[in-house]
């Protein structure tokens, strides 16, 4: 029932609405990340433990994060095309 909710609604949103829903989020976040102070991640992990952490990230660990960053973008593009 939710889906037929999404599709009706998806017909009232036009591309421009979508586009400007899309670039207001992106505007949203740069705006945010300039105002929030974020030297405090610095602080998270010594150097040791930075230098420690990458020499054992491995292939395997490059591919767990790509397959993430990969259902992710799926994710975005699926919830697009149902607007589009």
């Amino acid at each position: 029932m939710d889906f037929f909710i999404i599709t009706s609604l998806s017909k009232d949103i036009s591309k421009i609405d979508l586009i400007g829903i899309l670039i207001g989020h992106l505007i949203f976040g740069v705006a945010l990340t300039q105002l929030l102070d974020w030297t405090w991640l610095k602080k998270l992990m010594s150097e040791e433990d930075k230098t420690r952490m990458l020499k054992s990230y491995t292939w395997k660990d490059l591919l767990v994060d790509g397959a993430i960053v990969t259902v992710v973008l799926g994710l975005i593009f699926l919830i697009i095309s149902i607007f589009l």
